[in-house]
């Protein structure tokens, strides 16, 4: 909650009234008493003081019980307030010192001159219903729309007058980054007239990854639970779902209804199932000992925050704990909105692994895997259970262990061995001998091979297992060396130079195989492998390998294997291992069989799955006294919308959120359209119309510009919730081509330029920074939709994560070099690369990033891999096409990097770091131009929108 409103930079825009001009109670007293008063005499009648309420006239002009009357219109001298605010006595003095807020002499002499001239209320004006207001009538050429009229019609009223037009290489480059988050190439730069332009922007994919990182930090999206062992669930097919709509500019009141109620819509597809995830994108935990009531008030709280927030612009989380100070939302509303959710099929302690992982999940196979799917199904039944039989072994002390790429093997036999690992739910720590375990260390490669000879001694042989030994110095599952598991892709044996061949492999886990099945590690396919990848599988897995022919081994035969790390999991290698051999007799599975079943387990892993929306019988909705979950005193409340906003007409029946999906998006509703065009502005114009955009409440802020907000709210409606045609219409506006160039007058009169006589400048979005500099270097894979990717972060960020400890495993190809709307979004953990430069957690709804300006970033560019690859990529395609001379080449490097050529001081100072590189690097014009490119990446201006 608020406790001090934003007022101090609109002073002298909204809260200043001119001597000769009547006081307005919205536009002047409003931000006064939201700030300073309310919190006291406001809506919350809990902590409402002196039986004193000033948010309503009829209460304000009435007396309270003391006979005190806090306003008497058209009488300062009799109203308590006038009296109080200018008491020269500091005991009767308000606000009163201990609230911290204090009133300016200008503040006092509005709030006198308003109750002297009648002291006339206004409803707050988010809450007044939509009507369209005329559009002033403005001559020139500079009036291209009517946001323009608007806007300009307010300078024309300051004495302000609009800057001109910016020079099309900027205008280009700007509608470009703000459409789709990409710099235009040099060609974009000069084709096509400037509407042109937008429309062809408009049409790219681009733009629904523009316009889908907003709306994902909104609705909360992640690709990780958030609490307790933040572990991954299925998401991604919802972000998919949201490209699509942005892409095909589905209408936004349908994106409504199927996000909030898609399951509950006649005939809902997959498409509305897929949307109804919104519903589940709320983090949850896994924690065994959580109280599963405690979670589940959790999770329909922030349900209702987060629809609040997005479609109302409203804190009414601020009602869960009593009523809301500043705003006309009770207590009982918010309980009330919290009663729409109450029929979603979901448990308080919500599993991460099993085959109960997630709750309500829904497989979504394309054609071609469905049909697999139907006919491994066919061919082999249902998958039965089985249980590991009891195998006598005979554990090998190896000859010697190495590996191909770096890694150290360590053999300890008789050498005792420190381990802590997991065991009936804790860590126990053991010291015995190894008696032939193997240890991997040293150097950590992504991909490894590890040989190992073994003297078995005389005997026949129908198996050989390879005993996995957890510990949790191991970062990955308590098993791997890296990544979040180990995958062994391949196990190849030969005896004195003669390949062994494997006909079956099983293991002793019972669970699901998650894509990793036994049979893989024998199929001959170095992408595909056997492992484990859950924490706590089993106390020791263990893989069986049985020979396809009985092995025979002499005193002197020696045995070697190979165990390949192959995937592409970087580091996803085995800690600490055993190797046995048994003589007992393979277990009676067909191996067609097997390896049909090995291709249904990596079938079945590899289709996307998404957490829905189920319904179910509605649980009971208590309003839940100071929010205390274990307080069942409270009154049950059906599910309705806010008071304030009237009751929805049902003919009788309980609402559903299909009702309330319906109401977020109708006439009867006077904030969904504001608060998603005032979100739109901010893209476009570095802050909206009015600036506190999850907060169009007393704590908000008056728009500046008022009534283009409710002219841009009801075309959006008038217009079919068309949100393309909202955006066209901003950008071909006077208003957005602007220069953004200021002058000392305009700095002095509107220095955070809300009036908008020019456009802004400010920096890009996180993901959008990075797309920058892939796309200037020519890296970005332009690839739209699909799983979420791991660009590079640094080594051990992770290794504060438990439940289970896991090692971050960078993507690799292509998938490095994706959109940043396109990666692993890790709540606790958030990619530090993306949290320097402001991206949320997305732990909860975030309606308005914030933009800083610090150190860390410029460090980020100049060293993080990712900016270091795009410099060397850069600098290739410099020396490659950039022309025979130096000059030529920066000319072409500032084209693709800023839009226009250097100046001659830019000039100078790279053609000196151009000249300084390569007396360093040793006369290497690929280093040298890698630092120029370096430098140019990390200007200000290639990361700014200007």
């Amino acid at each position: 909650m608020r406790t001090a409103g934003p007022w101090a930079l609109l002073a002298t825009l909204a809260t200043a009234a001119p001597s000769t001009a009547e006081v307005s109670f919205n536009r002047h007293i409003r931000p006064i008493m939201s700030d300073t008063c309310f919190r006291c005499h406001g809506p919350d009648k809990s902590a409402r003081m002196a039986a004193m309420r000033l948010d309503l006239r009829d209460e304000a002009i009435k007396p309270t019980p003391t006979g005190v009357t806090p306003i008497v219109p058209g009488s300062p001298e009799r109203s308590a307030i006038i009296q109080r605010i200018f008491s020269p006595d500091a005991a009767r003095l308000m606000p009163p010192a201990y609230a911290h807020k204090t009133l300016t002499a200008e503040q006092k002499d509005l709030i006198r001159r308003w109750v002297a001239e009648g002291a006339k209320y206004e409803g707050h004006w988010a809450y007044q219903p939509m009507r369209p207001p005329p559009v002033p009538a403005v001559p020139g050429a500079r009036v291209h729309n009517p946001v323009d009229a608007f806007i300009q019609a307010r300078l024309a009223a300051e004495g302000l007058a609009p800057s001109p037009e910016a020079d099309r290489r900027t205008l280009i480059r700007r509608v470009t980054l703000d459409l789709t988050g990409l710099p235009p190439t040099p060609q974009e730069l000069e084709a096509d007239t400037y509407e042109k332009v937008v429309d062809r922007l408009l049409a790219s994919p681009g733009y629904a990854e523009k316009q889908a990182l907003h709306w994902l930090d909104a609705v909360r999206y992640a690709d990780t639970c958030g609490f307790h062992g933040d572990n991954p669930f299925p998401a991604w097919p919802y972000r998919d779902y949201v490209l699509r709509t942005f892409r095909d500019n589905k209408p936004f009141d349908v994106f409504t209804r199927e996000q909030i109620a898609g399951d509950l819509l006649p005939g809902a597809g997959v498409e509305q199932k897929v949307a109804s995830a919104f519903n589940r994108l709320n983090r949850t935990s896994a924690e065994g000992g959580l109280q599963p009531k405690e979670y589940l008030a959790k999770y329909a709280a922030d349900r209702v925050r987060t629809v609040s927030a997005v479609w109302l612009g409203s804190t009414t989380g601020c009602a869960e704990c009593h009523d809301h100070k500043f705003d006309p939302f009770l207590s009982r509303d918010f309980y009330a909105l919290k009663a729409f959710f109450a029929d979603i099929q979901e448990t308080g302690l919500v599993p991460d692994k099993g085959a109960k992982a997630w709750g309500s999940v829904l497989s979504l196979p394309s054609d071609g895997q469905r049909r697999r799917l139907e006919e491994l199904n066919r061919l082999l039944g249902p998958v039965e259970a089985r249980k590991a039989p009891e195998i006598a072994w005979q554990f090998q002390r190896p000859l010697s262990a190495t590996a191909i790429e770096g890694a150290k093997l360590t053999i300890y036999n008789d050498e005792p061995v420190e381990t802590t690992a997991l065991e009936a739910g804790s860590l126990v720590p053991d010291r015995k001998p190894g008696n032939g375990l193997i240890v991997a260390g040293g150097p950590n490669p992504d991909n490894e091979t590890y040989t190992i000879t073994l003297r078995p001694g005389e005997g026949v042989w129908t198996g050989l297992g390879l005993e996995i030994h957890p510990d949790e110095s191991l970062p990955g599952v308590g098993v791997s060396r890296g990544a979040d598991r180990f995958v062994m892709t391949e196990a190849e044996a030969d005896l004195g130079g003669r390949k062994l061949e494997f006909g079956l492999a099983s293991s002793n886990l019972t669970s699901q195989r998650a894509g990793l099945p036994e049979m893989a590690a024998i199929d001959g396919n170095g992408k595909t492998g056997w492992g484990v990848a859950t924490y706590g599988e089993t106390r020791r897995p263990l893989l069986v390998l049985w020979f396809a022919e009985k092995l025979r081994t002499g005193p002197e035969s020696v045995l070697t294997v190979r165990l390949r790390h192959d995937s592409d999991y970087r580091r996803a290698t085995i800690g600490r291992f055993r190797l046995a051999l048994t003589a007992a007799e393979p277990p009676l599975l067909d191996p067609k069989k097997a390896k049909l079943e090995a291709e249904r387990d990596i079938l079945e892993a590899a289709i996307p799955k998404i957490v829905v929306t189920e319904s179910a019988p509605p649980a009971v909705t208590r309003i839940l006294p100071r929010g205390n979950w274990m307080d069942d005193s409270g009154e049950i409340v059906a599910p309705a919308i806010p008071a304030v906003f009237g009751k929805l007409d049902t003919a009788g029946r309980p609402a559903t959120r299909l009702d309330l999906a319906n109401w977020l998006v109708s006439p009867d509703n006077p904030l969904t359209s504001r608060v998603f065009v005032n979100r739109l502005w901010r893209q476009f114009f570095g802050a909206g119309l009015s600036k506190v955009l999850d907060d169009v409440g007393s704590q908000g802020e008056w728009p500046v510009h008022a009534e283009l907000l409710d002219w841009l709210a009801a075309e959006f409606v008038t217009h079919g919730w068309d949100v393309k045609h909202v955006i066209r219409t901003i950008v071909l506006s006077h208003a957005y081509r602007q220069s953004s160039a200021a002058n000392p007058a305009l700095e002095e009169r509107d220095p955070d330029n809300r009036l908008l006589a020019r456009q802004s400048r400010f920096r890009l979005d996180a993901e959008i920074v990075r797309d920058v500099a892939l796309g200037v270097s020519g890296l970005l894979v332009d690839k739209f939709g699909g799983p979420s990717v791991r660009p590079y972060q640094p080594d051990g960020y992770l290794s504060a994560l438990n439940f289970p400890k896991r090692e971050y495993s960078a993507s690799r190809g292509e998938d490095l070099y994706r959109r940043g709307v396109y990666t692993h979004w890790q709540r606790t953990f958030l990619h530090p690369s993306l949290m320097t430069f402001d991206a949320p957690t997305r732990e909860e709804c975030t309606i308005n990033r914030t933009t800083s300006n610090t150190p860390l970033q410029a460090l980020v560019l100049l060293n993080d891999p990712t900016y270091v690859e795009a410099a060397q990529a850069f600098a290739g395609n410099i020396l490659r096409d950039g022309g025979r001379s130096l000059d030529q080449k920066l000319d072409w490097a500032f084209l693709r990097a800023v839009g226009r050529k250097p100046i001659a001081d830019e000039r100078r100072i790279l053609t000196g770091l151009h000249r300084k590189s390569l007396r360093r690097f040793g006369r290497d014009p690929q280093a040298a131009m890698t630092a120029v490119a370096r430098a140019i990446l990390n200007l200000h201006e290639t990361i700014t929108r200007n």
